[in-house]
């Protein structure tokens, strides 16, 4: 797919489950922006998100306010 190389993945942690399965993520880092996340393709195997959950978040560089849960961490 054309474009998927120039995603920047960052570490974060859910605070919030909103309707129409997305999740409100907290990325690490300066400032702690807030981010829109849902599930990626890959990440469909993990069984169930919950609110302090830590995640790895995909974004892409045109729009950072949204993303895409592509793993969860331990």
């Amino acid at each position: 797919m054309p474009g998927e190389s120039e995603e920047l993945q960052m570490s974060g942690r859910v605070t919030e489950v909103l309707p129409n399965a997305l999740y409100r993520v907290t990325l690490e880092g300066e400032g702690r922006p807030e981010v829109v996340a849902h599930l990626g393709g890959g990440a469909k195997g993990v069984t169930r998100v919950r609110p302090g959950d830590e995640v790895v978040v995909a974004l892409l560089p045109y729009d950072t306010t949204r993303g895409r849960i592509v793993g969860k961490r331990n």
